[in-house]
């Protein structure tokens, strides 16, 4: 399927299997998490069962005129975990299988590098836009890049690299919810997202990753009580807000 088509059926249903950041499906692909002696644990063959059959169930109950897709770490980034050889593998099984379209991101919640990229990843935008090209090489399946993109030109720019065929934007979106219309009418200036800091390095240290999350969540929460996102919010006032509402379990990912 053709990115094309893929924009024809915007309009009509589809489905993502979450199969990133430490989530169920995730954690049986990581051989740091997946320590299973039988058919589901093991080799990278085992390990990626759960998905393709989760998929291949999907697809059984929903035809092939339905958009199935997913949402795959390029890596976990934990010692042991899955990393990107494997990844590429699983992307070249389930391109293999038909999937519609396959969207690559990074990290979990307990190792979250897509919320916690170093400076010059963060410059150059796009966290794993190398990862793309190892991606396409195998793949015919349309390709999404998600991770670290602030700019138009930086979208647009790797968009004509021919490594993805589409883009996702997710934090910008929290801070600008019209995003798309400013850029379709030119008007889009690029958000500068700082990372969410107290300013205390102990604090930011143990609870920086989940700080970042809660801050970005916040804003979503205010736009769906159709209020304006709060570019200026206070890191201290969300730290509070959540150890007022969750103790220190507000601050931990509450996976093992």
């Amino acid at each position: 399927m053709q990115t094309a088509k893929i924009a024809e059926q915007a309009g009509f249903s589809g489905v993502q299997i979450h199969a990133a950041h430490g989530y169920l499906i995730s954690q049986f692909l990581s051989p740091h998490h997946n320590r299973r002696q039988d058919q589901w644990g093991g080799s990278l063959e085992n390990r990626m069962r759960f998905l393709l059959e989760t998929y291949t169930a999907i697809r059984a109950a929903v035809g092939k005129d339905f958009l199935v897709g997913v949402k795959l770490n390029s890596a976990d980034f934990q010692k042991g975990g899955f990393d990107e050889s494997e990844s590429v593998q699983v992307v070249q099984k389930l391109s293999e299988m038909g999937i519609d379209f396959i969207e690559v991101s990074g990290g979990n919640y307990e190792s979250p590098h897509m919320l916690a990229a170093k400076d010059s990843t963060r410059k150059r935008e796009a966290f794993f836009i190398d990862y793309a090209e190892k991606a396409r090489a195998v793949s015919q399946a349309p390709l999404i890049i998600t991770g670290g993109f602030r700019s138009q030109n930086a979208m647009e720019d790797a968009l004509s690299s021919g490594h993805l065929d589409l883009v996702g934007v997710a934090r910008p979106f929290a801070l600008v919810p019209d995003l798309a219309n400013k850029m379709q009418n030119g008007t889009y200036q690029t958000v500068q997202t700082d990372r969410i800091q107290t300013g205390v390095a102990l604090v930011d240290k143990k609870a920086g990753a989940m700080l970042e999350m809660n801050w970005y969540m916040t804003q979503m929460d205010l736009i769906g009580q159709g209020k304006q996102p709060d570019p200026k919010l206070s890191a201290w006032k969300v730290l509070l807000k959540t150890l007022w509402e969750n103790g220190k379990a507000g601050l931990s990912t509450g996976r093992a």
